[in-house]
């Protein structure tokens, strides 16, 4: 095997370990030039071991489902800054839905500076780490639990679901894509994701740089279908531009 091949392992390494990888980091993880690792990111690419985006490159597809807490270490700081955004956008006396995931887990760790608020969630972990917050209603649904996500789904959850009504959802996805929509790893899952944007009279789309053109099994809905999407700015003005053609909103 030679040095190029061994090199483009090593990306490929890298792209799995953390879900994507930036053009920048290439260039300076293996100290070749930007036309360089353009070139092994076009030749990845070909061979389907990856997706390119606007400025790096994300796992062709996750066929392989990453466990929550391993999903916690990824993108930590964007993770915050999505969280301290989605405040903008929650008031004192709401009803908030708040699906599984390590992005609306953030969120709900700093619901504890509002009013008379009302949380609905299927994610055990999140009701967790709301109980006790004085002034704050918790609703979970029931479900079968999943321990990868921590999620509650099914016929359980939904049928909870139909019977509430919710102003604003907040949802974490695995992967966006202009052309397949928000996707996640399982199935029932997804139904459940489904079921809270119907009962809600808003959903934002909460999701870092690193979902963009990231491919998942399941889809959600379009990206369209949201009232607009919350997301780090690490995100590029390429990409932004690219969803907003097609119609979606960023906020």
């Amino acid at each position: 095997m030679g040095k190029t091949d061994i090199r483009r392992d090593a990306i490929m390494h890298a792209i799995k370990d953390k879900g994507s990888i930036a053009l920048t980091d290439i260039v300076q993880q293996f100290a070749v030039s930007e036309a360089t690792a353009r070139r092994d990111l076009e030749i990845l690419e070909q061979e389907k071991r990856c997706i390119r985006t606007f400025g790096g490159a994300v796992l062709e597809s996750l066929k392989v489902e990453v466990p929550f807490f391993n999903k916690m270490d990824l993108c930590t700081e964007e993770k915050k800054e999505i969280a301290d955004k989605a405040l903008n956008y929650i008031e004192d006396g709401d009803i908030i839905g708040l699906t599984g995931g390590t992005t609306t887990t953030f969120i709900a760790k700093k619901l504890n500076q509002f009013k008379n608020l009302t949380v609905i969630t299927n994610a055990v972990n999140i009701a967790y780490e709301l109980i006790g917050t004085q002034g704050l209603q918790l609703i979970l649904t029931g479900g079968v639990i999943r321990t990868q996500t921590f999620e509650l789904s099914g016929p359980l959850a939904n049928a909870t679901l139909d019977n509430l009504s919710i102003r604003k959802t907040f949802m974490g996805v695995d992967g966006i894509s202009l052309t397949r929509g928000m996707m996640i790893y399982n199935e029932l899952e997804a139904e459940t994701n489904r079921r809270m944007m119907k009962q809600s009279m808003e959903t934002f789309l909460v999701a870092d740089h690193s979902k963009f053109s990231r491919s998942s099994l399941f889809v959600i809905g379009e990206v369209q279908e949201t009232t607009g999407i919350i997301s780090d700015s690490k995100i590029t003005p390429e990409m932004k531009e690219a969803f907003k053609d097609a119609g979606a909103r960023f906020l």
